[in-house]
């Protein structure tokens, strides 16, 4: 695993293009770039089968985690890849992070606490405000679940676990 570089750009262009739809990350509080971002990435020798980026709202000392995507499940990238973001942020001396997911992706609401985030919003009908932006935000996801609301995640940066 490895820090995102400018060499890294295009692939990432092409790794988020390919399983998102473009690289474009929407939320009801704005568009990311995800290929544009600061993270990490995890190669399997010649792709990517990880990739972690990241924005640090450095007025309020917060570090939003954008998007996390694993190709290989339950085999410790995904969690390998937030250890990375949660150690760097300590380095840089910051408070909090923070997440959105949305509500029918009951597998990262886990994947989270475990991890020691907890839920603290729900913003309720807010992907609707997303799919004018990016309209291939599909109507369902993980189990046939209505993708409706996102929810905000938040843990303390000193919390390891």
């Amino acid at each position: 695993m490895e820090r995102i570089t400018n060499e890294h750009r295009k692939e990432l262009e092409d790794f988020f293009s390919a399983y998102w739809g473009d690289d474009r990350m929407v939320y009801s509080h704005g568009v990311y770039q995800c290929s544009e971002l600061e993270g990490f990435i995890a190669h399997d020798g010649e792709s990517i089968v990880g990739a972690v980026t990241f924005y640090d709202h450095k007025e309020e000392n917060v570090r939003e985690v954008i998007s996390l995507d694993s190709l290989i499940e339950r085999n410790g990238v995904g969690g390998n890849l937030m250890e990375l973001v949660e150690n760097d942020a300590i380095t840089r001396g910051l408070e909090e992070l923070c997440l959105v997911t949305t509500n029918d992706n009951i597998h990262a609401l886990g994947f989270y606490q475990k991890r020691g985030y907890k839920l603290v919003e729900i913003r309720q009908d807010a992907v609707e405000k997303c799919r004018k932006i990016k309209p291939q935000i599909p109507l369902t996801g993980t189990n046939d679940i209505e993708i409706r609301d996102e929810w905000v995640m938040k843990k303390p940066v000193q919390t390891q676990s």
